[in-house]
Formats: C-alpha cells, sequence, structure tokens
C-alpha cells in the first residue's frame, strides 16, 4: 500500500510531464544536494542522453543531468556538479557514451593545449559553439556498414590484385624504392631539429614581414617608378662601366710595367718607415710637446696659473739669419753675414729703420776739378777682394767618410762659387 501511494504521490505532482524514472531525482545521484552548483549547456545533439546520467571531469563523475528541455532547436542541459568541484572559465562540454550498452555521460574538458584558467560562476550557460557529441555504437556501426557494402571496402581484393599485376617483375624496383625512401626519411628525421628551426624562423620572418606590411607596400608603390629611372639611365651605366673597365686594364697595365720600380721605391722607404719606428715611443711625448711648444709641461704646471698663456714670437727666416744659424756647417753657411738685429741680439736697442736718425755726413771735396765747372762724380773702384760669397775651403770631412776625388789640375770647373781658382 506504501508504493501505491507513494507511485500516486509521484504522478500527481509530475502530471503529465512524467517520462519515466529517470525523469525523477534518483537516489544516489551525485551532485543533487542543496549546495551544488548548477549550470547550463546548450548541446545541438544529445544522442540517447537521460536525465541523471553522470557528469565527469577527467574520467571522474563530479555531479549528474538534472534535466533537458528544448530551446530554439537545441537541447537546453541542465547539470549540477559538487560545491568543492572548480568548472574552470575555458571549459567545454562533450556528449560521449560511457559504454557499448548505450550509457551515455556528460564530459566537462578543456580545449587540447590549454591548460584551465579561471572559475565558472553556478548558473552561466555554456554556449552551443563550446559542446560537442560524440559518435554513438550505433553511428559507428551503420557507417561500417556502408563502407563495407556499398563503400570502397568490397574492391579491396581487385585494388591488391592490380598492385600485385602491377609489382609483377618489378621487385628489384619497388625493393630500390623503398630503400630510397627509408634512406629519405632517416635523412628527415635526422634533420628534423634543424626543419623546426627553420619553420620556426620563417615564422619569425613572416611575423616581421606582417608587423612591416605597411612598409612593404609603400615599398612596392615606390620602386617601379625608381626602377624605370635606372632603366632610362641604362646607356650611362653601360658607359661607366666599359670606362671602368678601360681604367682597370691601363691600371693593370701600367702596375704591371712599373712593378720593379714600385717594389724597389718600397725597399728605399724601408730605412725611413725603420727610423720612424725606433722613435715610435717618443713620438707622444714629441706630439704631446707641440702643443705647448716653446714651453714644456713641467713649467706650465709649475709658472702658470688658469687655463690660458700669451707668447710672442719673432721668427726671422731671411737669407743672412738662415746663412748665420740654421745652415752652419753646410756650404751656404756664413758666419759673418750681416744681421738685421732682432729680440735678444746686444744692438737691437741701437737699431733703427728711420733713416732721419742716421745721421748727416758731408761729402768729401773733389780733387782736380776746376771751381766752377759740374762733373758728375766717378764712382769709386771696387775693392780689390769683395770676400767670397761662398766658403773658399770646404769643411773638413768627417772621420769615416769617403774622400772626395779632386778635379784635374787643368779643369776650370769648381764645385765651389765664388770669385776665385780651385786652390783658392
Amino acid at each position: 500500500m506504501v508504493a501505491v501511494a507513494g507511485l500516486s504521490v509521484a504522478l500527481t505532482t509530475g502530471g503529465c510531464a512524467f517520462q519515466g524514472v529517470n525523469s525523477l531525482p534518483l537516489p544516489g545521484a551525485v551532485g543533487r544536494g542543496s549546495d551544488a552548483k548548477v549550470f547550463h549547456a546548450e548541446i545541438a545533439n544529445v544522442a540517447m542522453l537521460e536525465p541523471n546520467s553522470p557528469v565527469m571531469i577527467n574520467d571522474v563523475v563530479v555531479g549528474s543531468v538534472r534535466k533537458m528541455t528544448v530551446k530554439d532547436w537545441h537541447a537546453d542541459v541542465e547539470f549540477s556538479v559538487l560545491p568543492d568541484v572548480v568548472v574552470p572559465e575555458n571549459v567545454q562540454v562533450s556528449v560521449g557514451q560511457t559504454s557499448l550498452l548505450g550509457s551515455m555521460h556528460v564530459a566537462l574538458k578543456t580545449p587540447l593545449n590549454e591548460q584551465p584558467h579561471g572559475a565558472l560562476a553556478p548558473g552561466t550557460v555554456i554556449p552551443i559553439d563550446s559542446a560537442s557529441t560524440f559518435p554513438t555504437t550505433e553511428k559507428t556501426l551503420s557507417s561500417l556498414a556502408a563502407v563495407v557494402n556499398g563503400g570502397g571496402l568490397g574492391q579491396i581484393g581487385d585494388v591488391i590484385h592490380n598492385f600485385s599485376i602491377a609489382m609483377s617483375g618489378r621487385e628489384a624496383d619497388f625493393r630500390d624504392l623503398l630503400t630510397r625512401m627509408d634512406k629519405f626519411v632517416t635523412t628527415l628525421d635526422t634533420q628534423r631539429d634543424n626543419i623546426i628551426a627553420t619553420i620556426r624562423s620563417m615564422n619569425r620572418l613572416a611575423s616581421t614581414f606582417a608587423e612591416q606590411n605597411d612598409v612593404i607596400s609603400d615599398a612596392l608603390v615606390k620602386i617601379p617608378p625608381a626602377l624605370e629611372v635606372l632603366s632610362k639611365q641604362r646607356p650611362k651605366f653601360v658607359s661607366a662601366m666599359q670606362k671602368f673597365g678601360t681604367f682597370s686594364a691601363t691600371v693593370s697595365e701600367f702596375s704591371g710595367d712599373s712593378k720593379d720600380d714600385l717594389v724597389a721605391n718600397l725597399a728605399n722607404l724601408e730605412p725611413a718607415f725603420k727610423a720612424l719606428a725606433d722613435v715610435g715611443p717618443s713620438l707622444a711625448a714629441i706630439i704631446e710637446y707641440a702643443g705647448h711648444f716653446p714651453f714644456t709641461q713641467s713649467f706650465m704646471d709649475r709658472s702658470i696659473r688658469g687655463d690660458f698663456y700669451n707668447l710672442f714670437a719673432t721668427i726671422d727666416l731671411t737669407v743672412p739669419r738662415l746663412k748665420h744659424s740654421l745652415m752652419l756647417g753646410t756650404r751656404w753657411e756664413q758666419q759673418d753675414a750681416g744681421l738685421v738685429p732682432t729680440y735678444g741680439d746686444p744692438t737691437y736697442l741701437n737699431y733703427t729703420y728711420d733713416p732721419l736718425k742716421t745721421g748727416v755726413a758731408a761729402p768729401p771735396p773733389l780733387s782736380g776739378v776746376p771751381q766752377g765747372e759740374l762733373t758728375m762724380p766717378q764712382a769709386p773702384p771696387p775693392p780689390a777682394n769683395i770676400g767670397p760669397v761662398l766658403p773658399a775651403v770646404p769643411p773638413q770631412p768627417m772621420l769615416g767618410a769617403p774622400q772626395a776625388v779632386s778635379p784635374p789640375a787643368d779643369s776650370s770647373s769648381s764645385i765651389f762659387a765664388g770669385p776665385y781658382g780651385n786652390g783658392g
């Protein structure tokens, strides 16, 4: 009587919507407590899914299906999970078959190669784009039957027979082909890391090109006019290349003809370069001294206060001064050359350029000329000996220097200038 009463109450409660025992919450269903989290999922095809079907995450039952309704030509599946279960925000819903007997379940999973993140709020509706249905056993068997009966599987014998005819007599060629394919696949497997690195590099290159899309488009627009200008200048480029070829041939011929002279000149420059290398350690001091000539750095550090100094210098490059100073020891020296006094000379303060300060001397009287006759004064005769213009006696040769060969006695030529003979 109790069972009949319970059944009557259930029928009265469900009314006309009763769809069997599965439409009622069965005892022992997971995730049916008052604190369970309830979610909705929109699924295009629920197959043989029934209420009270399990809800799984990683093949672990965490809840159950509450009810299913139709909404906009697709199923709205309401399911609940245990209160301590976290449903990620990027969850996807799949309707799968638990066993071959037809038992179905709802699987909650995240997309492939994507880690779960966040937590889905209770009452959230999972959209239809994130739902799918696995093939059922009935669909799999029907598809296989279609392939076997009406597909190409029935003609597999003909395919094998024709393939055997094609290989007949060509076993060696097919064996060689398989050997080559094995080597090719082995080579590809060996170069797998390089191929992956190349693909990644090409991906980075493509990304760079994609980032520079505007620049590349602008370049493609500007390059054709530039190419047109270059095309118009083609005769000039050809002429320039021809002239450059002529120049190259001339340089090659000149280098070939002057090779010996060039080698000799380089050999002659060796002593100069060697001497320059010998004084190399002193070049730094010389260059440093040239910036503040004639003062030394020590003098500047001790005597000059401030960041500048004034220098007044007089440089005498007159010929007498050079003969009296720089050219001493050469054939052009002249120690008694008449010098214009300069700073430091004893007679500098008594020397003047003003003709009014030189004094006036009366001319000497003319002897042997009658008074009243005006005659031009005769120029005085030149002195008997005006002195040599250049040294009369050549300087003594240095010790170890080769002796010069004197010319013959009757020779009229002389290596020394002056108004005297060879022996003078």
